[in-house]
């Protein structure tokens, strides 16, 4: 029952979006980095998606459904939005299944710059991460944070570079730094291509990852995204399979 709940969430944009008013559009997934550009004061948009995970990077195998990852963002102001985010997860490693919330955060993210000639965009994110019970599995123990620098630069009207730098608080000794880079390629006015280089930095070393993903704008209101994540300082102990939509519900 619950996955055909899902597959509803998921389609019943498609059947509505044609009937939106076109508005500017911008999505901040599938990607690891996050756009530069902000919601429009007064819009909110619903980004979700799932995915499917098998992983030996933390000991056995484990396979892992993201059944639902959302994030929700409402435009404040000119130049904010409010943002809202949370995931759930069901797992199966050697034997054992469970499930439960994970990244759940309330944040915002501010446009500080426009960007003019070779200087880039420029946007601050900050989130509160918010911390589970005793029982919680993918949730951290304690209230946690996430600071973080946004750049963009449009290269030309088809290839655009992003870059990010963030600072994560958690149950960890030290803050976790985060590190990335996407290259934006406009394949035709509906279809774009990001690949991606990002890295994790935490008190047990360092983490490489890429990522390829492809989205398709299929209504003014609405993308479609596809995508996949390599780790790529454990090749062959990692693969997972990620889509999702984007969604401005708002005129």
């Amino acid at each position: 029952m619950k996955k055909y709940v899902l597959l509803l969430l998921l389609a019943w944009p498609v059947l509505y979006a044609g009937a939106q008013e076109t508005t500017p559009f911008t999505a901040d997934r599938p990607g690891a980095t996050t756009g530069v550009d902000v919601m429009p004061k007064g819009r909110v948009q619903w980004e979700t998606g799932v995915a499917w995970e098998h992983s030996k990077l933390e000991g056995p195998a484990a396979t892992t459904w993201t059944l639902n990852t959302s994030l929700l963002r409402w435009g404040f102001s000119d130049t904010a939005e409010l943002r809202l985010q949370g995931d759930w997860l069901q797992t199966s490693a050697a034997g054992d299944h469970f499930s439960g919330l994970a990244n759940v955060a309330v944040g915002t993210k501010v446009r500080l710059f426009e960007g003019w000639k070779a200087v880039p965009a420029i946007s601050l994110q900050g989130h509160v991460l918010v911390p589970g019970g005793s029982e919680a599995h993918y949730l951290p123990a304690h209230w946690g944070g996430q600071l973080g620098l946004l750049f963009q630069n449009e290269l030309t009207s088809w290839l655009s570079l992003g870059y990010e730098g963030d600072l994560v608080w958690s149950d960890t000794s030290r803050p976790t730094a985060f590190f990335g880079l996407c290259l934006g390629f406009a394949l035709s006015s509906r279809l774009s291509l990001a690949v991606e280089e990002y890295n994790y930095n935490t008190s047990d070393g360092t983490d490489c990852w890429s990522e390829v993903a492809l989205s398709y704008q299929l209504t003014p209101r609405l993308q479609l995204d596809l995508g996949t994540d390599i780790s790529l300082s454990h090749f062959l102990d990692y693969h997972n399979v990620m889509a999702g939509v984007a969604w401005q519900l708002t005129k």
